[in-house]
């Protein structure tokens, strides 16, 4: 396992009940924090962990790496537990109801559980049938016998109070970051005219197949549009094979993984960004508009919560609808630029730093009320 200490610099906006000295656990088992992982939660952990360490929150991380595959996290799961049962912490968070498992059946409180979405229970279909009864399992775990728990949308919250009779005030909402020296307006960077880009993973549950699809119906009525598909994943043969078969080589290309001291200008080039994932919310489309560049997404699950500009809406089902949003910010700039102007004024409230601020300071109050009510009883 891996675990380490860390404190930056003199710690700042900390909440008054929680000071320099407490100690917070971090369980990300199975997952970790990386950037290069794609857009995911691994990358939310990373910007967490790292906001963290710049207010000065002591904290320790613990866990074994990313791993991908389920044997091997059953196999290292007893271990991972073993070796919290003789840790110390004045509380803990776990970044994911499945991390959320290990403190909690360590009887370790105060515990605090991040659930970010609830894909498993609201958009059934598009994984492995084993894994979602696993993560519904957690999740449900997670919320019940968590001391406190963390969700990015309203909806979320709304959605475990129904399912599991969660108490609304056991629940913070806490939007999602973004780092506004990486993703930002660049007047450097000139636009592409007619360029649209997709990033995400390479699979029908993030609506590439619809882009795909829907692109190819504007391209036949504007010959001048190109494609940029910014993915990888284990449906990406199918979606090559997608493109291949509806749409004109010359008019589109697959560029793998986007590097992220790339991402700024991969956004910023494009006229419109695409990604009307069927699992709802997702960082990208926020990124791209915070350099300029409008998105248009999916009507569904928690998108709608930040997204709430009509037009930037569309069902992730309709390729005919998604063209139709296209063609329409494409030829008419009053709806394009007021949609452009609506993104970059709705991403400025969003801080990774503010972001960690706020979930120190529910910690703190966490761990207020779980020990006022250890001492009464």
């Amino acid at each position: 396992m891996q675990g380490s200490d860390s404190a930056g610099p003199a710690p700042r906006a900390a909440s008054p009940a929680w000071a320099p000295s407490k100690t917070v656990g971090i369980c990300a088992f199975p997952l970790s924090k990386g950037h290069d992982t794609g857009r995911g939660l691994e990358r939310v952990i990373a910007e967490l962990v790292a906001a963290v360490e710049r207010i000065g929150q002591t904290h320790t991380f613990y866990d074994r790496g990313i791993i991908r595959n389920e044997f091997a996290a059953v196999g290292l799961a007893g271990r991972y537990y073993l070796d919290l049962l003789r840790r110390r912490q004045d509380v803990w968070f776990a970044v994911y109801p499945v991390a959320g498992i290990f403190p909690i059946l360590a009887r370790k409180r105060p515990t605090v559980t991040g659930v970010y979405d609830l894909i498993p229970f609201l958009s059934p279909g598009y994984d492995n049938a084993l894994k979602y009864f696993i993560k519904r399992r957690c999740i449900e775990f997670a919320c019940r016998f968590s001391d406190g728990l963390i969700v990015p949308f309203s909806s979320t919250a709304k959605h475990i109070t129904k399912m599991f009779g969660v108490a609304p005030d056991r629940i913070e909402v806490i939007p999602l970051g973004i780092d506004h020296t990486r993703f930002f307006l660049d007047q450097n960077i000139p636009k592409r005219k007619m360029r649209i880009g997709f990033l995400g993973e390479a699979k029908r549950a993030k609506g590439l197949d619809t882009a795909i699809i829907a692109f190819a119906q504007v391209a036949r009525l504007v010959p001048e549009a190109f494609l940029v598909i910014a993915s990888d994943g284990n449906e990406i043969e199918d979606m090559r094979q997608l493109a291949r078969e509806i749409i004109p080589a010359e008019k589109y290309e697959f560029v793998g993984f986007v590097p992220e001291a790339d991402m700024r200008r991969f956004y910023s080039e494009l006229d419109l960004f695409l990604f009307p994932s069927r699992y709802g919310f997702g960082m990208s489309p926020v990124e791209a508009a915070a350099c300029g560049t409008p998105a248009i997404v999916a009507r569904t699950l928690d998108a709608t919560d930040f997204f709430t500009n009509e037009i930037s809406l569309v069902d992730p089902n309709s390729a005919e609808e998604l063209a139709q949003r296209m063609l329409l910010l494409l030829t008419d700039r009053g709806k394009y630029d007021a949609l452009r102007a609506w993104g970059l004024a709705s991403v400025q409230p969003l801080s990774w730093d503010r972001m960690a601020e706020r979930y120190i300071e529910f910690w703190a109050r966490v761990r207020e009320r779980v020990g006022q009510s250890t001492r009464r009883t």
